[in-house]
């Protein structure tokens, strides 16, 4: 059984799609719209699901609204149903959430951590991304600085990224000093025991 809960946010209506389970199971979260266009997604993607929230998602709840009012959050992915995904998505979703808050990388950054060199493959992994803001995807940008693209539209990718504090030059991409030459050592760092042992939601 799927069900959907609704988080009001100050860029709109998000929406978290998941099982219902005490650990959350998140399978699919739903970026800002109104609340009617929030419903109309509901119902043509995830036709069966019913509105119920568990108590295990509070805290996240609280966290995504917390960010979008501009807080420095860094979501854990324990609610996250990764199963859902395919291995090698798993691993690039993996490397994407190590991305600070306010840094960008490029697509080949990513591959280059997890030891690919299908950029392509790595664009198209985070183009289906089922967790948008808790995997930072907004934060992929192209090796040019530009912002590429995004679920939500590059509307709202430069509105997100400047709420993070990201700066851009006139030409419209990445300021150069919000750009991550390589997620070393932070990827091994947010995959390490004792900072997943750790971990309170924010830095």
């Amino acid at each position: 059984m799927m069900y959907f809960t609704p988080v009001e946010t100050t860029f709109g209506h998000l929406t978290l799609i998941h099982r219902g389970t005490d650990s959350a199971g998140v399978v699919a979260i739903l970026l800002p719209k109104t609340k009617k266009e929030s419903l109309q997604e509901v119902k043509s993607r995830f036709p069966k699901a019913e509105q119920g929230s568990v108590d295990s998602l509070i805290p996240f709840k609280g966290m995504l609204i917390d960010y979008f009012d501009g807080a420095r959050v860094k979501f854990p992915i324990d609610v996250l149903d990764l199963s859902i995904c395919y291995p090698f998505q798993i691993e690039v979703l993996k490397a994407e959430w190590s991305i600070p808050y306010g840094k960008t990388a490029s697509y080949s950054c990513v591959a280059k951590k997890i030891h690919s060199t299908a950029y392509r493959a790595v664009g198209n992994a985070l183009s289906r991304n089922p967790f948008p803001i808790i995997i930072p995807c907004h934060r992929a940008i192209r090796s040019d600085r530009t912002l590429g693209g995004f679920q939500g539209g590059l509307k709202m990718k430069r509105r997100i990224l400047e709420m993070e504090g990201v700066e851009f030059d006139s030409l419209g991409r990445v300021a150069e000093e919000y750009v991550q030459s390589s997620l070393d050592p932070l990827f091994d760092y947010f995959q390490s025991p004792k900072y997943l042992n750790n971990f309170n939601g924010t830095f």
